[in-house]
């Protein structure tokens, strides 16, 4: 009698361990976090953030360098603004990072 029991406890403890419950999403003020690799494995990971924060932490950085940017930057730095403003951060901070490497290579910094 115990061997016809056995099977079944087995089969339902493989269907117990697989319900889980449904993951929450974070709150909307929780920064997210995210990761990027450039290239091979010897290269530092790159973390980000993707909240509206970070946007304008990047804009400040921007702004920093003076009023006059190269027209390329002054773009790329309007595109990500925008895009910020709009709920797109993470398209927005794209052009931010974009816009900020291009003025780091014009002015050697």
């Amino acid at each position: 009698m115990q061997s016809s029991v056995t099977p079944v406890i087995v089969v339902m403890s493989f269907c117990l361990c697989g319900a889980a419950p449904a993951p929450t999403a974070p709150p909307e003020d929780m920064p997210r976090i995210m990761t990027a690799r450039d290239g091979g494995g010897d290269k530092p990971v790159i973390i980000t953030s993707d909240t509206k924060a970070y946007c304008n932490r990047l804009l400040n950085i921007i702004d920093a360098y003076g009023p006059t940017l190269p027209q390329d930057v002054d773009s790329l730095r309007m595109q990500g603004a925008d895009m910020c403003r709009e709920g797109r951060i993470r398209s927005g901070i794209v052009r931010l990072r974009r816009a900020l490497v291009e003025l780091k290579e014009t002015t050697h910094s």
